[in-house]
C-alpha cells in the first residue's frame, strides 16, 4: 500500500491538496476510516472556478474521459444518482448501502466498499451495477490512477494518437509506469483489464 506521502506527490500535478477533517462530510451516516484517513491526510481539493461553486477537487487526464476525485465536502454529492435519486430519502434500489462513489469517469464510478474496503469499478448503463475490483484498497486506488494520469501527459503526439486511442509504445509506457508503481507487470495488466483502459 502506498503512503499517503507517495500520494501527494502522485496528485500534486493535479489540483491543490489540502487536509480536510471529517468533519467536512456530509453523508448521513458515519464516515469510513480509511476515507477520513484519506482526506484528512491527503486532502484532494481541486481549483476553485467559481465563488458559488468552490473547489471543484482533482480532475486527473487518464485518456478519454477525466476521473474526477471530489473534495471531502462534495463528496456526498457524488453518491447521487447511484445510491439516491433526488436526495438520500430516496434510495436506487440495487446499490449497496456499503458502496460509496469516491471518483467518476463520465458516469462511470470508482466505489470504495466499506466491508471489504476494496475499490470497485463499474461501467454505467447496463441495467445493472457488475463492479469489478479494481484495487485492493483505497490508498492504491488513488495511487494507480495518478500514476496513470502523470504518465498520459508525458506521453509525446506520436505516442498518443489523436482520434482518441494510444500507440503502442504510448500504451507500454502507461503499463511500464503503473507495474512500477504497484510492483509487477501482472498487477498493472490485470488493473488495467478491469478499467478496460485500452478498449
Amino acid at each position: 500500500m502506498p503512503s499517503f506521502e507517495q500520494l501527494k506527490e502522485l496528485l500534486h500535478p493535479w489540483g491543490p491538496l489540502r487536509a480536510q477533517p471529517a468533519s467536512d462530510w456530509r453523508g448521513t451516516t458515519a464516515l469510513p476510516p480509511a476515507v477520513a484517513d484519506f482526506y484528512a491526510r491527503v486532502g484532494p481539493w481541486g481549483e476553485t472556478y467559481h465563488a458559488s461553486v468552490g473547489p471543484v477537487g482533482c480532475t486527473l487526464a487518464v485518456h478519454g474521459n477525466p476521473v474526477c476525485i471530489p473534495p471531502l465536502h462534495r463528496l456526498m454529492d457524488y453518491q447521487a444518482g447511484y445510491a439516491w435519486v433526488s436526495h438520500p430519502g430516496q434510495p436506487i434500489a440495487g446499490w449497496p448501502a456499503h458502496w460509496l462513489v469516491i471518483a467518476e469517469q463520465g458516469g462511470d464510478p470508482f466505489i470504495f466498499d466499506t466491508q471489504t474496503q476494496q475499490v470497485l469499478f463499474a461501467f454505467h448503463g447496463a441495467g445493472s451495477w457488475k463492479p469489478v475490483v479494481f484495487a485492493p484498497d483505497l490508498p492504491t486506488a488513488v495511487g494507480a490512477l495518478a500514476t496513470v494520469a502523470n504518465a498520459f501527459s508525458a506521453l509525446s503526439d506520436e505516442e498518443a494518437d489523436p482520434d482518441g486511442g494510444l500507440a503502442g509504445q504510448g500504451r507500454q509506457k502507461i503499463t511500464d509506469a503503473l507495474a512500477g508503481f504497484l510492483g509487477s507487470q501482472e498487477r498493472a495488466l490485470q488493473m488495467l483489464a478491469a478499467w478496460e483502459y485500452f478498449e
